[in-house]
């Protein structure tokens, strides 16, 4: 038997424009993509497989599901197929924070951690673009989870270009007291909107992620999704709520419903977040670069 754990970082949206629906039903996108200290921790378990094929998940959190709808699960028969591994006996335990329906991608981090975790426990020794690849047949966001840190996305978020690393800052994110929003009626949603909406241009933006400028990041913050979220959902109100707190920005964050908020420092985030109104679940985080140490051996 061997074990290993991994953190599987939540993610925020700095920018986030969708472009055309393509043919294969996915949508191009322009998005600065950012992994953020609020963890997932996921222990996988390689048992000696005796001729079988098992997968065993397992998870605290009841609305989590364990079998074929986990990506977890997913990313798990993926890589035993990718690699020809026919004998395999793995368990996972998943230990959740990351808010489900938030647009944090707790989800698509939690299968980048399985395909990781994996890559170890089977000694397989994949390049980081082919663990990639394989990421993309899983989740658009899976290849950025994979990679970490922060990154310019184009494509269905599988092209990737390395930015320079978020100035140092901290980020308070809360989910609204509304429900969740399911991603693909939001993506419906957008293919509604008229073609000529004023937006942030990408090119802007990354001048100011390039410029390490965390000023110039906070005023230039856009997500498209904006647009379409219902007012019932309650992130319009939670970013004015932050704004008012002292954030040098606000943002909904992927399709929602969470949003985050940039402070110069954890100590002024500390003290937003004891201005939040009751019931509000918060965190205080920082942004989580790419030589964080994820695993726990």
């Amino acid at each position: 038997m061997k074990k290993l754990s991994v953190l599987a970082p939540a993610k925020i949206n700095l920018y986030l424009n969708v472009c055309a629906r393509r043919a294969d039903g996915y949508h191009d996108i322009e998005s600065v993509m950012q992994t953020v200290s609020i963890f997932d921790r996921l222990t996988v378990i390689r048992n000696d497989a005796n001729g079988t094929k098992n997968i065993a998940l397992s998870c605290r959190d009841f609305k989590i599901p364990t079998d074929e709808r986990n990506l977890i699960y997913r990313a798990a028969q993926r890589f035993f197929e990718e690699m020809e591994i026919s004998e395999y006996d793995v368990s996972f335990v998943l230990e959740k924070k990351i808010p489900s329906e938030a647009g944090l991608g707790g989800g698509s981090s939690d299968a980048a951690a399985t395909l990781l975790a994996l890559d170890r426990l089977y000694e397989t020794a994949l390049p980081l673009e082919k663990l990639c690849a394989i990421g993309a047949k899983i989740g658009a966001d899976v290849p950025f989870c994979i990679k970490k840190g922060t990154v310019y996305t184009t494509g269905i978020g599988d092209i990737m270009v390395s930015a320079p690393p978020m100035p140092d800052c901290a980020f308070l994110i809360a989910m609204p007291e509304g429900k969740g929003i399911n991603t693909a009626e939001a993506y419906r949603a957008i293919d509604a909107l008229p073609e000529n909406m004023e937006t942030v241009a990408f090119e802007d933006f990354k001048k100011a992620v390039s410029a390490c400028d965390i000023t110039r990041i906070s005023a230039l913050l856009y997500n498209k999704f904006e647009n379409v979220t219902p007012e019932s959902i309650g992130s319009a109100a939670l970013k004015d709520i932050f704004m008012q707190t002292g954030a040098i920005g606000a943002l909904m964050s992927g399709s929602g419903s969470a949003v985050f908020a940039i402070y110069p420092n954890v100590a002024e985030a500390r003290k937003a977040k004891e201005l939040l109104p009751d019931g509000v679940d918060a965190f205080v985080c920082t942004p989580a670069r790419r030589d964080y140490p994820y695993f726990e051996l």
